[in-house]
């Protein structure tokens, strides 16, 4: 296998760059997107996530093909909600391995969703 060490990196019109350091720490770690209502819950499609846990009504873990090398990581989620008059979502239990991710309706109960969709930034 080669190694390529450089200390910019240019597109071809020469005007955007990025140090290898920017596109390390910049660039999604893991992403997934789900239907969080089907019977089996299961990716659409996805980057660095192995499986997901059906953890009950509204609740998820999704499970890192490759760890994080800390809990320190930036997860960004959401999904669509067709009925009522909306929901909250929270994340929790991030580990180097997973992340749970949970929507609760307006009402005060937890609901399935029906497209979730999360974003993890990190080392």
């Amino acid at each position: 296998m080669s190694t390529l060490k450089t200390a910019n990196i240019q597109d071809t019109s020469g005007s955007n760059n990025s140090t290898p350091e920017q596109i390390s720490q910049g660039r999604a770690k893991a992403w997934i997107t789900f239907d969080g209502t089907a019977g089996t819950v299961s990716a659409s499609d996805s980057y660095n996530f192995s499986s997901i846990t059906d953890d009950g009504v509204g609740t998820y873990t999704l499970n890192f093909t490759t760890p994080f090398s800390n809990t320190n990581y930036c997860v960004t989620h959401g999904g669509t909600f067709a009925a009522g008059n909306g929901f909250y979502h929270w994340y929790d239990n991030q580990s180097t391995t997973s992340v749970q991710l949970g929507f609760i309706h307006s009402g005060g109960s937890y609901v399935d969703v029906a497209h979730v969709s999360c974003v993890i930034h990190g080392d």
